[in-house]
């Protein structure tokens, strides 16, 4: 029996492994790509146009296997797969749609990658009630709690495998600032691994020497230097990040600040909960057994021991009034930003002086 195949998604890492992987399986060859019973539609080949794809996929629909039993169709790496399910597809695109929905020669599998499929569609709606069996690799997204957890997993599973410490500040900072896309999590941590060679703990200094300068690590720079008062590291940390020109970019910058502050604020009051009133490392190891029972949603007690350390030894260097004041700052510069009432660089520039 003939089966289609759909991966698509937003994971580009993800999603070619994941393609690579299921062709592998269909023609039980570990490297498909040079098996003779394996057609491959190069979808990412600069010298065809979107709609020559098209116009080989049904050749190769059309043609039955050669010295095989079976053969696969692989369109491989597809730029868009909104072309195939459009509600008004080209003459290409129809006739390939067309194909894909009745059923397949039974001599035929067929598998197909890609960005852009959305499964809402009508027409993905009746490829998947004709049997395709789609797939969507989503990158992670700082919102779903899922998948963050998934990526500490990797994280931890990773550090695991080479036989090395992860320093706790480490971790977060990795956690924070690697974006979503699997593959850049593999490069970097492997990175990470040769950076720091046969050195027994991945330090947090490790990773600000090679982790990428990706905007999410600037951004977290940039906060940090806010927070610790260290006014020339703002103010350099903006500056780069200015330059990057993307839209939105001040607005986050203050929603990043905002949030540290209120985190610093809720430690203040989850130290008061569990009557610490001056935290050292060992503060949260030691707790006595009925604190913890009584108060198990206390964020400081889900944090690693040291992590909850050197988060309430950031909030002490505040009293509750200087929060106050600063997320106050923070509001102000919020509302000239939306309003226009300035220039940009200038407003954080001054905001940076007033919180530092």
């Amino acid at each position: 029996m003939s089966e289609l195949y759909i991966i698509s998604g937003d994971d580009d890492f993800a999603r070619k492994r994941h393609a690579r992987d299921t062709a592998a399986q269909l023609c039980n060859n570990p490297e498909p790509e040079n098996d003779e019973c394996v057609e491959i539609i190069p979808g990412d080949s600069a010298a065809l146009k979107v709609d020559d794809l098209a116009a080989l996929f049904v050749e190769a629909l059309r043609t039955p296997p050669f010295l095989c039993e079976r053969k696969i169709i692989w369109m491989r790496h597809h730029p868009d797969l909104e072309k195939l399910t459009a509600d008004k597809p080209s003459a290409a695109y129809a006739e390939l749609f067309s194909l894909l929905s009745a059923p397949l020669p039974p001599e035929i599998d067929v598998l197909i990658d890609g960005p852009g499929l959305d499964r809402r569609r009508a027409r993905a709606k009746e490829l998947k009630n004709a049997g395709a069996k789609m797939e969507i690799c989503t990158a992670v997204r700082a919102s779903d709690k899922a998948a963050v957890e998934n990526r500490r997993e990797v994280i931890e599973n990773f550090v695991r495998s080479t036989g090395k410490r992860l320093a706790p500040d480490a971790r977060q900072y990795l956690l924070e600032v690697i974006g979503g896309d699997s593959g850049t999590l593999a490069n970097e941590l492997e990175k990470l691994n040769c950076y720091t060679g046969n050195a027994p703990e991945i330090t947090l200094d490790d990773c600000l020497a090679i982790i990428s300068r990706t905007t999410e690590a600037l951004s977290w720079e940039f906060t940090s230097a806010v927070v610790e008062n260290n006014r020339a590291k703002a103010l350099l940390t903006l500056a780069k990040l200015m330059s990057q020109k993307e839209n939105g970019m001040e607005i986050r910058m203050l929603s990043g600040l905002s949030s540290e502050y209120q985190k610093l604020i809720q430690t203040r009051l989850a130290m008061k909960q569990l009557k610490v009133s001056r935290a050292n490392p060992n503060s949260f190891s030691a707790l006595p057994p009925e604190i913890k029972e009584q108060f198990p949603d206390n964020p400081l007690l889900k944090m690693h021991p040291f992590r909850a350390f050197k988060t309430c030894e950031a909030a002490m260097r505040f009293s509750g009034n200087e929060l106050a004041e600063k997320l106050t700052f923070i509001r102000d510069a919020y509302r000239a930003l939306v309003s226009g009432g300035g220039d940009s660089r200038i407003l954080l520039e001054q905001l940076i002086t007033k919180l530092c």
